[in-house]
C-alpha cells in the first residue's frame, strides 16, 4: 500500500492538469464501460460498449483504469461525483459476478483451457484470445485500488472472489504451463496476488504471486544480464512491479536486486530525453536511441514511475528521484492535451512530427487507460515518509500530510522560479526529521538529500534556491542528435502546424507514413548552449536559438515539451552529423502503408489473421518478424494503397540468410510466388510484387483515394522463410 499523496495547490501546473484529467474521467459513461464485462457474463448491456479497444478482442480493460482512476480521483481531490461513480461501478460488478468469482469482458473459456493444461500461448495470443489475463488484471487492480486508495469495501470481496476463482484453476496447472502460459502478456498478475496477499495474509495468494514469475524474463536479470532486446517493452515492466512487491513481503534479496538492475538498464541505458522508453513498442539493442513516430509509448512511462517508487524506498538514491522528475514533467505531464484531456499513445521523438491524441468514443488504447490515471497519480511522489524521514523529492506545490498527523506545505512556482519553501504547518504524533533533494543536474557530482531539520517542530520552514540553466543531452548512440533542457525541462522547438492533418483520432497509427518537417543542423557550439540559445519569456520559459546557429539563419522557437501541443515540433536537434538510414529515406518517400509482423499493434490494426505461424526477433537487424510453420498455415493482413497512383507496389522484407518460398496473394486473384535463396547474408531483403491495377480500379470505384486490399500469405513448404516487413509503395 502506498502512503497518502501529497494534495496539489490550487492553480498549478500539475493542478490544472489533474483537474481536466478528472473531467476527462467524469465525462465516461459507466455503463458503457460495463458493457463488455455484461455481455460477457451473460446479462443484457445497458448500454452499448465504446469503441476502439473495447471492440477489438480486449474487452473490459477499460473498466479497470476507469475503477482506478476513480479510486484516486475520490481520494485525492475529494469529488463527490468522482466516488459516486466508482461506488456504483462496483455495485454492478458486485451483482453481476459469476457465482464462481470470474469476472472479465471476455468469455473465460480461453482460461478455463489453460487450467485443464491446454495451452497455446505467443506474445500476444492465449488459446485464441489477445492477451485475456492483460484485460483481466486491469479490472483486479481497479478492484484492489477502489478498496486500498477508496475505501471500497465491496471492491475487496469482489476482487477476492476473482483470485479465488483464478488460484483454483491455476492451481491445477504444473509450473510448466504456467511459465507457458506466461509467455503471453499478462499484465501485473504476479502483483494482484501479492497485493491480495499483503491484504488477506492468505498464504495461497503468496504461492500463486510466485508462480507467476516470469522465469525466462526474470532470471537473466538475476545474473545482472540484459537480455531484454526484441522483447515487448511495457509487457515486461509489471512483471517487475510485481516481483518489487514480492521483495516487500518476502525479503528475498533476489527479487530487489532484479528489479533495481531492470531499473537501471531501463534509465540509464534504454530511455530517450523525455524519460519514456521503446521504439514500436519494443526494446531494441541497448545504448541505441533512434528517433521515431512510434516512439516512448506512454504506459510504459506509467508503470516506470510505479517501479521508481519501490526502487526509491529502498534506497533513498537522488538518481532514482531525478528519473521521476524526468519523466514526469517531459513524458506524462506532456502526454495529456490540455483543452479535451485526450491522451497520447506514442511521443514521436522524431524531428518534425506531432502528438496524436484518442477520441473519447473510439480510442480506448492502453495508453488511454493508463492517461486516465495519470493525473489521480501527480501528488504520489513529491513527499515521502521513510522511516522517520520525510523525503521532499519533487518541488511541485502541494500539502503533504503523513499517517502520523505531520502537514508539510510546499511552495514553489517551478520549474518557473528556482526557489522552494517547506513549511511545517501541522505537528504529528512522533519524531521526523525533514530531508529535500538536490537534484544532479544542479549540484552534479554532489547531488544529495539535504537535511533541513533533525528534529522538526510545528512552524518550521525552509528556503532553497535551485537556479536552472540550459544544458545539453546527447543520445547515447552517439549519433548527433541531442536536446536541449533548460534545468530537467525538455524544451521543444514549435514547428508550426504546415500539413498536419487533425491530431486527435480514432486510429494512433493511421499517420505513421506520414511526412515529417526538415529541422535544420546545428552548428552552433552545442557544449557551450548560451551562446546560441537565448531566453525571451522567463514567465513561460520561452527561448529562442539565435540566426548564426544555422547555415541559413533559421531561428527556433522553444518552449517547455509539456507545453507542446497541436504543432509539429522538434525535441532532438542534430549537429549535421547525424547519418540517416538511406533506405529508411527512400521508403519514406514512397510508402502509403507499413505493417510490422510480429508487433502487436502494428498486426492488430491491420486485422491481423493467422493459423499456425510464430513470432520472432532477429537481432542482427533488429527486427521482430513471423513466420509460418506448416503448409496449412497463412497469414493475412488488411493493406492500405493510394488508388490515385499507376503503379502500386508491395515490398516484402525479409532476411538476407531465409530460404524459401512465399504465396502472395491480393485477394482473390491467382497467388504470386516469391522465391528466396538465402545467400544474401545478414541484412535485410526487399522484393517488389505488382499489384493488379484492375483491382485497385474496382475497389476504388473513383470514389475513395486509399482503398484497402486483403494480402494473404501462404508457402508451399514446411515452413517459410521470416517475414519482417510489409509495405504498400507507390
Amino acid at each position: 500500500m502506498f502512503a497518502q499523496n501529497a494534495i496539489l495547490t490550487k492553480g498549478s501546473i500539475f493542478q490544472k492538469s489533474q483537474e481536466t484529467g478528472l473531467n476527462y474521467v467524469l465525462q465516461l459513461d459507466p455503463d458503457r464501460l460495463l458493457s463488455p464485462v455484461e455481455s460477457a457474463l451473460g446479462y443484457i448491456a445497458k448500454a452499448p460498449s465504446y469503441g476502439g479497444w473495447e471492440a477489438r478482442g480486449i474487452h473490459g480493460h477499460s473498466l479497470g483504469h476507469y475503477l482506478s482512476a476513480l479510486a484516486g480521483f475520490a481520494a485525492e481531490t475529494a469529488n463527490q461525483d468522482a466516488r459516486d461513480k466508482l461506488n456504483y461501478t462496483v455495485s454492478r460488478l458486485k451483482a453481476i459476478q459469476r457465482k464462481d468469482g470470474y469476472i472479465g469482458g471476455i468469455s473465460s473459456e480461453c482460461f478455463d483451457r489453460c487450467f485443464s493444461g491446454d495451452v497455446k500461448a505467443e506474445r500476444f495470443g492465449l488459446n485464441g484470445e489477445w492477451v485475456p489475463w492483460y484485460s483481466v488484471h486491469k479490472i483486479y487492480a481497479g478492484l484492489i485500488d477502489a478498496y486500498t486508495i477508496a475505501g471500497n469495501k465491496d471492491a475487496l470481496e469482489v476482487v477476492t472472489k476473482m483470485c479465488s476463482w483464478a488460484e483454483k484453476g491455476l492451481s491445477k496447472m504444473s509450473d510448466e504451463e504456467i511459465q507457458k502460459m506466461l509467455e503471453c502478456e499478462h499484465g501485473g498478475m504476479c502483483k494482484v496476488f501479492a497485493d491480495i496477499y499483503e491484504i488477506t495474509k492468505e498464504e495461497k495468494y503468496l504461492r500463486c504471486a510466485e508462480r507467476l514469475i516470469h522465469q525466462s524474463i526474470v532470471k537473466p536479470l538475476y545474473k545482472k544480464a540484459d537480455k531484454l532486446q526484441g522483447y515487448h517493452a511495457n509487457t515486461q515492466i509489471p512483471k517487475i512491479i510485481g516481483l518489487a512487491k514480492l521483495y516487500d513481503l518476502t525479503g528475498k534479496n533476489e527479487y530487489r536486486e532484479a528489479a533495481e538492475f531492470f531499473f537501471r538498464t531501463i534509465t540509464e541505458r534504454r530511455s530517450y530525453a523525455i524519460g519514456g522508453n521503446s521504439i514500436g513498442e519494443h526494446f531494441g539493442p541497448e545504448l541505441q536511441e533512434t528517433l521515431g513516430k512510434d516512439t516512448c509509448e506512454t504506459c510504459n512511462t506509467y508503470n516506470m514511475l510505479e517501479l521508481a517508487e519501490y526502487i526509491f524506498k529502498w534506497n533513498k538514491d537522488v538518481k532514482t528521484a531525478d528519473y521521476y522528475e524526468t519523466a514526469l514533467y517531459n513524458h506524462i505531464l506532456a502526454s495529456q492535451d490540455p483543452l479535451t484531456g485526450a491522451k497520447t499513445y506514442f511521443v514521436a521523438m522524431v524531428p518534425g512530427f506531432y502528438k496524436i491524441y484518442g477520441t473519447s468514443e473510439n480510442a480506448f488504447w492502453c495508453c488511454t487507460g493508463t492517461g486516465m490515471e495519470n493525473p489521480e497519480r501527480y501528488g504520489r511522489f513529491i513527499a515521502k515518509d521513510y522511516e522517520g524521514s520525510i523525503y521532499v523529492n519533487l518541488y511541485i506545490p502541494s500539502t503533504y500530510t503523513t499517517k502520523d498527523g505531520w502537514q508539510i506545505q510546499i511552495d514553489s512556482n517551478f520549474p518557473f522560479d528556482s526557489k522552494v519553501s517547506v513549511k511545517v504547518l501541522k505537528a504529528g504524533s512522533s519524531k521526523k526529521s525533514l530531508k529535500i533533494r538536490i537534484p544532479q543536474w544542479f549540484a552534479g557530482d554532489k547531488a544529495e538529500y539535504r537535511l533541513l531539520s533533525e528534529n522538526l517542530t510545528e512552524g518550521f520552514s525552509s528556503e532553497i534556491d535551485l537556479p536552472l540553466k540550459l544544458n545539453i543531452r546527447r543520445t547515447r548512440d552517439k549519433s548527433g542528435n541531442f536536446s536541449i533542457l533548460y534545468g530537467p525541462i525538455v524544451l521543444a522547438a514549435d514547428l508550426g502546424t504546415k500539413g498536419m492533418q487533425q491530431d486527435i483520432v480514432d486510429d494512433h497509427l493511421i499517420y505513421m507514413n506520414a511526412p515529417v518537417a526538415k529541422i535544420k543542423p546545428i552548428r552552433a557550439d552545442i557544449l557551450n548552449p548560451e551562446s546560441w540559445i537565448r531566453e525571451t519569456d522567463p514567465k513561460t520559459l520561452t527561448f529562442q536559438t539565435k540566426a548564426e546557429a544555422t547555415e541559413d539563419g533559421t531561428v527556433y522557437t522553444l518552449y517547455p515539451f509539456f507545453n507542446i501541443h497541436h504543432v509539429r515540433y522538434a525535441a532532438y536537434f542534430n549537429t549535421g552529423d547525424a547519418a540517416e538510414d538511406p533506405r529508411k529515406i527512400k521508403l519514406d518517400s514512397i510508402k502509403t502503408d507499413s505493417i510490422e509482423p510480429g508487433r502487436q499493434q502494428s498486426e492488430i490494426e491491420h486485422r491481423f489473421k493467422a493459423e499456425n505461424t510464430e513470432m520472432g526477433y532477429i537481432p542482427e537487424v533488429d527486427r521482430n518478424c513471423r513466420k509460418i510453420i506448416s503448409k496449412d498455415g497463412f497469414i493475412t493482413y488488411q493493406l492500405k494503397f493510394d488508388a490515385s497512383a499507376k503503379n502500386n507496389r508491395l515490398l516484402l522484407t525479409t532476411y538476407g540468410e531465409d530460404k524459401g518460398t512465399f504465396l502472395v496473394q491480393f485477394e482473390d486473384e491467382e497467388p504470386v510466388t516469391v522465391k528466396l535463396d538465402g545467400n544474401k547474408g545478414k541484412v535485410l531483403v526487399d522484393t517488389e510484387l505488382s499489384v493488379p491495377e484492375k483491382l485497385i480500379k474496382e475497389k476504388a470505384a473513383g470514389k475513395k483515394t486509399f482503398i484497402k486490399l486483403v494480402i494473404k500469405i501462404k508457402t508451399e513448404e514446411s515452413s517459410s522463410p521470416r517475414l519482417l516487413e510489409i509495405h504498400s509503395i507507390k
